[in-house]
C-alpha cells in the first residue's frame, strides 16, 4: 500500500476518481439517504481499488455496463478518524456503481426535526464535509489529492427545496428513468423498491452539476424550507425561509 494521505485509505498506485454521479433519496423520518454513486476513474483499473467510507451501509457494487456484482470487502472495525476501508476488486473497469445508504450517525449530516427549525413545520438537513467527512455521505477517495466533478439528483419532499455547492440545472417531478441503468429490474438491493419510493407522489427532484474539479471536502448541500435574499447581481444568501423577508428558494431558478 502507498497511502498519499494519513487520514485516507486512498492508494497512490490506484487511479483517482474524476467524476461522481449521485442519486440521493432523502428519507427524513429515518434520518437516512438511500443513494447510488457512479464513480468514473482516470483510467481502467485491474485489481483492488481503495475507497473511504464512514457510517455507510454498502448494499451492492455493480459493473455499470452490465449491472453484474463486483466483489468488495469492508473492514470490520471503524477507525475513529478514517472510518472503514472499502476495497473493490476490478477487472479492467473504468467505472463502478455503488448502491448504499447513509445512517443517522453520519458525521457530515446534521438532521433537524421540525421543532428545531425556525417555522417548526418541516425538517431540515445540511452537510459539513470538511475535513474528512464526505466519506459519510458517499464512498470516495476522501483526500484533497482527489479532485472530482460531480452531478447529483436530489429527491426531496415537494414542500422542501435544495441548494448545493454546484450549478442548479433542474427542478422537476421524479420519473422512473432517473434510475434506469442503476437498479436491476427487481430493485431489491436496498431491501425495498427504491423506484417506487423515488416516484411516489409529493416528491420533487432537484438537479445539480459541478463542472470544476473540487476536493471532496467542498461537497455540500442543504435541504429544507429555504428562502434567499439578493445581495448583488450574481449573489444570493440562502437560509430558512422567513415570511415576507426571503423569496422562494426556486424563484428565478426553476421557473416556479
Amino acid at each position: 500500500m502507498a497511502p498519499i494521505d494519513p487520514h485516507s485509505f486512498t492508494d497512490s498506485t490506484h487511479p483517482l476518481t474524476t467524476h461522481i454521479a449521485l442519486t440521493l433519496y432523502f428519507h427524513f423520518s429515518s434520518s437516512t439517504i438511500h443513494a447510488t454513486a457512479l464513480l468514473t476513474l482516470q483510467n481502467p483499473c485491474t485489481g483492488p481499488l481503495s475507497l473511504d467510507t464512514r457510517s455507510l451501509v454498502i448494499h451492492k457494487i455493480l459493473d455499470p455496463e452490465t449491472l453484474t456484482p463486483l466483489p468488495f470487502t469492508l473492514s470490520s472495525s471503524e477507525h475513529p478518524i478514517n472510518g472503514r476501508h472499502l476495497t473493490v476488486s476490478l477487472d479492467n473497469h473504468s467505472s463502478i456503481l455503488i448502491l448504499y445508504s447513509t445512517s443517522p450517525s453520519s458525521s457530515a449530516l446534521q438532521w433537524l426535526s421540525p421543532p428545531q427549525t425556525f417555522k417548526k413545520i418541516h425538517p431540515f438537513v445540511y452537510t459539513q464535509c470538511q475535513s474528512v467527512h464526505a466519506r459519510s455521505v458517499f464512498p470516495c477517495q476522501d483526500t484533497p489529492a482527489a479532485r472530482v466533478c460531480y452531478s447529483a439528483k436530489l429527491n426531496v419532499p415537494r414542500q422542501l427545496s435544495a441548494v448545493m455547492s454546484a450549478r442548479h440545472c433542474g427542478h422537476r417531478d421524479p420519473v422512473g428513468s432517473d434510475l434506469d441503468g442503476v437498479l436491476t429490474k427487481e430493485a431489491t438491493e436496498f431491501g425495498f423498491d427504491l423506484k417506487s419510493l423515488w416516484c411516489e407522489e409529493g416528491r420533487v427532484v432537484e438537479e445539480f452539476v459541478m463542472e470544476q474539479p473540487i476536493p471532496p471536502y467542498l461537497f455540500a448541500f442543504a435541504v429544507g424550507e429555504l428562502g434567499f435574499r439578493e445581495v448583488g447581481p450574481r449573489t444570493r444568501v440562502y437560509s430558512e425561509a422567513v415570511d415576507g423577508v426571503f423569496g422562494c428558494c426556486c424563484e428565478g431558478v426553476c421557473g416556479d
